[in-house]
């Protein structure tokens, strides 16, 4: 959203807490559309604390692991487009009414100035024209995006001290609504559908109604404060918690008390999310429910995540697979890796399959 609009392929650069995704597509035309598959694909674990609650900590480290994985999955391309979300992003939904577009440049900067609660002058700011949903009138609704200038800048000289070409920069919630209409054409169209992605510091929430983006929220809740939980509850240590997050067998903690604290963690998480979703029915009166909740990120591994979100919400809910329609050459590239990692990419997918200038 912010940046250039490149017009030849990009390499999706997710830099995250824990780790930093890579995804380079190939792509071609095939029926009137773009059909991709995976070229190369990477993930490099960080040092505790290089990133944290999403503050570069440590530069060298993050640029030098933003290195090795290129290396590590021979991606010879230097254009990246990267993501960034938590508090510095704010995107907002405003009504309009009809105008030109010069006009509502100026309109945007005067949204801006009034719905934004840090200083414009801080603030790099982009928008989007909503395509009208049925009986939405003659106005216009427009996704109002502002990002704090200078954790645009911190991320702009990452990029550059791992010598790579930043290409554009987006918000996290928009690559991972790219992801979703790629490989999810049908639901996209026809169905009132959330995608959750649960990262480390940040849970990611939109919502899409028949094609059109809806609501896009970040919590400041993930899989963080669910080790951390795990720690002080249990009095075990961070590599411990760690582990036992992902699954791995404990000796010094039985298995029920790490379900007792997990479900406790998980309820805490759906009930902030709960209150997004009833922000969003209010919102406009709206009649219709959320038909399915597709789940991504660190924390939909857990065993019981899915039926926790069935349960509550009434709603089919499954894992995310951002290479459900983006092809994954099983032959040429691990397996085991699509097994374990498909839930951690649906965003570094999604920036990959940015739309490209026409």
């Amino acid at each position: 959203m912010f940046g250039l609009k490149p017009s030849r392929p990009v390499v999706g650069l997710d830099i995250g807490s824990h780790g930093i995704k890579v995804v380079e597509l190939d792509v071609r035309r095939k029926g009137g559309r773009d059909a991709f598959s995976v070229a190369h694909i990477g993930y490099q674990a960080l040092p505790h604390d290089a990133i944290v609650e999403g503050q570069v900590i440590d530069a060298a480290a993050v640029a030098e692991a933003i290195r090795t994985v290129f290396d590590k999955a021979k991606i010879a391309g230097r254009d990246v487009v990267v993501s960034i979300s938590g508090n510095s992003v704010i995107i907002k939904k405003i009504s309009l009414p009809a105008m030109e577009t010069e006009e509502l440049a100026e309109s945007i900067i005067w949204e801006a100035k009034h719905n934004i609660p840090y200083p414009y002058e801080e603030t790099n700011v982009d928008y989007a024209v909503l395509k009208p949903r049925p009986g939405a009138g003659e106005g216009m609704e427009i996704l109002l995006v502002a990002v704090k200038k200078d954790k645009v800048a911190a991320f702009a000289n990452l990029v550059g001290q791992a010598r790579k070409n930043l290409a554009a920069i987006e918000v996290d919630a928009f690559a991972l609504f790219n992801a979703f209409e790629i490989n999810y054409p049908e639901e996209f169209a026809e169905k009132t559908v959330a995608l959750i992605n649960m990262g480390a510091n940040v849970t990611t929430i939109v919502i899409s109604d028949h094609g059109a983006p809806q609501l896009f929220r970040d919590l400041s809740f993930g899989g963080s404060a669910f080790v951390e939980n795990l720690r002080k509850d249990l009095g075990i240590g961070l590599v411990e918690a760690e582990n036992l997050l992902r699954g791995l067998p404990s000796r010094s903690v039985e298995p029920f008390q790490v379900d007792a604290v997990l479900s406790l963690n998980t309820r805490s998480l759906i009930d902030e999310i709960d209150k997004t979703f009833t922000f969003y029915q209010a919102e406009d009166k709206r009649e219709g429910r959320i038909e399915q909740i597709l789940l991504s990120g660190g924390l939909s591994n857990l065993r019981t995540i899915t039926a926790s979100f069935e349960q509550k919400f009434g709603a089919k809910t499954t894992l995310f697979d951002p290479f459900r329609r983006v092809h994954y050459n099983e032959k040429r590239l691990s397996s085991e890796f699509y097994q374990e990692m498909a839930p951690f990419f649906g965003v570094a997918v999604g920036l990959a399959t940015r739309p490209r200038e026409k």
